[in-house]
């Protein structure tokens, strides 16, 4: 048995003392993320894109896992966007990223930390801006284009919808919506 690891959704939740530890996580690790988004985006092979997302919005922590010592491990990101009117998906849609820091990543950790987030995350009807009707997923990671991760994804509910000009699979998730004056 391996290590044991909390998760937490914590979507509208980021309390002062989270935002002080998500700010220790990106420090240690932003470097490196972006050049694994730079070597992944590299190495992509280059498709008949998908019309682009608009501009970013608002970029949120979803859900985080932290380690035996109470750190952070590993965060799920979701960034509202407007969307390009082509993708016939509605005017918004959330994107999600998933981050876990390379020295404790397994398939365990990675699964407890999304199916929090989206548990939570559809819950969350009320927090969500009303005019996103979907959740969507730029898997630019080879690993994820495998076959058996293309079968977990359908399995949470995802239709792939094609590629974007970086190489990514791009997969979309309808999400219940909830108008609250």
């Amino acid at each position: 048995m391996g290590p044991e690891y909390s998760v937490a959704f914590v979507f509208q939740q980021v309390e002062a003392a989270l935002a002080e530890d998500l700010h220790a996580f990106w420090r240690l690790h932003q470097a490196a993320y972006h050049a694994e988004l730079r070597r992944f985006r590299l190495t992509a092979q280059r498709r008949e894109p998908l019309a682009q997302p608009g501009r970013p919005l608002r970029r949120q922590t979803a859900a985080v896992a932290r380690g035996g010592s109470g750190q952070v491990v590993g965060v799920v990101l979701v960034v509202l966007r407007e969307l390009n009117p082509d993708l016939h998906l509605g005017t918004h849609a959330y994107f999600q990223r998933m981050y876990v820091d390379p020295k404790v990543r397994s398939p365990r950790l990675a699964n407890q930390l999304y199916k929090t987030f989206l548990k939570g995350f559809d819950g969350a009807k009320v927090e969500r801006d009303h005019r996103a009707g979907v959740l969507m997923s730029d898997n630019i990671n080879p690993g994820l284009q495998r076959s058996f991760m293309r079968r977990y994804f359908a399995r949470l509910g995802f239709v792939m919808l094609g590629s974007n000009q970086l190489g990514g699979e791009v997969w979309s998730r309808r999400l219940a919506t909830k108008f609250v004056l």
